[in-house]
């Protein structure tokens, strides 16, 4: 019988090698200098890990400095009584958040292996700092417990599940929701360190567990925010989901505003009073005046914007807008009431947007509409900014700490950015004018360190100021702040317009597009998209450069953790504990700063920076 030739069968490749071992061998030790580095490194990670545990577990370490004066670092001075307004304040604050992570779907799915692997990594570190830490600590044993319940746990999943572990169904938000629940439950059993004295009078440190005023308050806020979440996940299809994304954009732009300048600051204002629903006293004058002003400015601006907007107008309409923009500059420098300023400039902002926005039709009500809504705005902020606060604080504002750093932050944030586009566009304008005082000011600004242009605004600005106007230490801080911060983030805008090609600006001029037009709806957008990692490199910079306000005399987070409770000797005695409140406060520095990194990543991925 003849010999039967089979042909060759395709076998599967055998899987490569797998294992932590073969890991390290790939990563770490592929050769005699790679792994000589990594042992080098991994013992400068050891030694560094092992003195900072000793240093935070150590006996005489004075954390009680910090617990104890948890309140003086969020809000300074704030008085007890009034602590309402600010969890008023933050509860509003997470049930927007809680809508608006359902409105606009935030949130992926995972696998529950990248869970396990998740488990895996967090209780590794811990039994790591375990590890390293102090043996015959109490926390150390708990946090070698902790680590080995999440490893366990992290292996279980990534194992025992079978194919089911490859398949994304853990939604990431209901992982969140189980960390609040476990924070929730975290600040009802921990003790922290307190000061006290025993009955010879010797001050001494005892663990207590958190004061219910700040538990309580705590979990009814997670847990609104969580139902929230889960009413509107449930409702959302039966929602006018394009209405709530307008309500809630809305609601997110006056939140700042209303919080510290309402909720926290109380202004002594007779509100019914201030909407004309009383006609005896102050605040029936006050009433007429601001609403008489505002309803004035509104009127007329509405009748110029209505003109402005109509196709035969024509170049007239920015002639009109031009002159309105003079005209409201030179009002600075002439005596008059704020609010006449303010309206003044912010309708020749309208008047010179109105050809662009304007439109047709229902476009042309809802651009008027909007200036409406903004002069009433306007009139009602100065009304409340020029109203004393209510609130009874030593000093000579009502936010301190924390508060106050989150206060100087945003605001300069918001208000240096619409100014930061404008100098970009002023400095690639082919005007020379705007050039080349957009030029002087970047470099002029630039040039100086930031504490200098803060020196000024307290000790020269009080002088260049009219007779009878006075600017308090914080809105001058804020002023400071704001220009410089302008001014980098102008450079860091003109260099996504650069980066923009020709033919964006060509194929604009095609369609027939205004300049305007194609900065607003071409090549500006564009731009922004370029630079937002530049945007959030000089937002963390700016967070972080609040801490200089405390040569100006104002006590912002840094400041408090620094020099006021080092200082303290009354009614306990905290003196030398600056190395434990400084640490704290870098940890609190680290966790904002990290979060905007981590929106800003998000924001990139979203936008495809990088990729197209």
């Amino acid at each position: 019988m003849a010999d039967v030739v089979l042909p060759d069968l395709e076998v599967a490749p055998e899987p490569p090698p797998s294992g932590p071992f073969v890991w390290l061998r790939e990563n770490m030790f592929s050769t005699v200098a790679s792994g000589i580095m990594s042992v080098l490194a991994i013992a400068l990670v050891i030694v560094s890990v092992r003195g900072l545990l000793d240093f935070i577990w150590a006996d005489g370490r004075r954390w009680d400095a910090v617990t104890f004066n948890m309140k003086l670092l969020m809000v300074q001075g704030y008085p007890a009584d009034q602590m309402w307004r600010f969890w008023v304040a933050i509860g509003a604050v997470v049930v927007m958040l809680a809508i608006s992570l359902v409105i606009w779907r935030i949130g992926s799915m995972m696998e529950p292996r990248a869970v396990g692997k998740l488990l895996m990594n967090l209780g590794g570190g811990a039994l790591l700092v375990a590890i390293l830490g102090p043996f015959s600590s109490t926390p150390t044993i708990v946090i070698a417990v902790l680590g080995v319940v999440l490893m366990a746990a992290g292996y279980a999943l990534r194992k025992f599940i079978g194919e089911a572990a490859k398949k994304p169904v853990v939604p990431v938000l209901g992982l969140v929701g189980v960390g609040l629940l476990l924070i929730v439950a975290v600040i009802h059993t921990i003790s922290l360190p307190f000061p006290a004295r025993d009955p010879d009078g010797t001050q001494i440190i005892v663990q207590e567990p958190i004061a219910g005023t700040t538990t309580w308050p705590w979990t009814i806020i997670i847990l609104t925010g969580i139902a929230t979440y889960v009413i509107f996940a449930l409702l959302r299809r039966v929602l006018p989901i394009g209405a709530l994304k307008t309500v809630l954009t809305t609601l997110w732009v006056l939140s700042f505003p209303v919080i510290f300048l309402v909720i926290l600051r109380d202004p002594g204002i007779d509100w019914m009073a201030s909407f004309g629903f009383m006609t005896e006293g102050d605040s029936a004058a006050l009433s007429m005046n601001w609403l008489i002003i505002t309803g004035l400015f509104a009127l007329v601006g509405a009748l110029i914007l209505g003109f402005i907007v109509r196709p035969s107008t024509g170049e007239l309409g920015r002639v009109i807008g031009g002159v309105l923009l003079v005209l409201a500059l030179v009002s600075m420098a002439i005596p008059m009431a704020f609010i006449y300023r303010f309206l003044l400039f912010f309708l020749a902002l309208f008047a010179l947007a109105a050809p662009t926005f304007g439109g047709g039709g229902g476009s042309n009500r809802k651009f008027i509409g909007a200036w409406v809504g903004t002069a009433f705005i306007i009139g009602l902020t100065v009304v409340i900014v020029d109203t004393d606060s209510l609130v009874d604080v030593p000093g000579s504002f009502f936010l301190g700490g924390l508060s106050l750093t989150i206060l100087l932050a945003f605001t300069s944030i918001i208000l240096s950015f619409p100014i930061g586009v404008l100098l970009a566009l002023g400095r690639t304008s082919t005007m020379p004018l705007f050039r080349l005082m957009s030029t002087v000011y970047i470099e002029l600004v630039r040039g100086v360190p930031l504490i200098t242009w803060l020196l000024v605004g307290f000790l020269m600005l009080p002088v260049a100021l009219p007779e009878g106007v006075e600017i308090g230490g914080v809105m001058r801080a804020i002023g400071a702040m704001t220009f410089f911060s302008a001014a980098y983030l102008a450079e860091n805008v003109r260099g996504g317009l650069q980066s923009i090609p020709n033919g964006q600006y060509e194929a604009s001029k095609a369609m027939g597009m205004s300049t305007l037009q194609m900065t607003v709806f071409i090549t500006l957008p564009q731009a922004l998209r370029a630079v937002i990692p530049a945007l959030v490199g000089q937002v963390i910079a700016l967070f972080k450069d609040t801490s200089l306000v405390t040569i100006v005399g104002l006590f912002d987070f840094l400041h408090l953790a620094r020099a006021v409770i080092p200082a303290q000797s009354q009614p306990f005695s905290f003196l030398g504990s600056i190395k434990e409140t400084l640490i704290f406060a870098a940890v609190v520095y680290w966790i904002f700063t990290f979060t905007f990194s981590r929106i800003s990543l998000r924001l990139e991925k979203k936008l495809g920076v990088g990729e197209r």
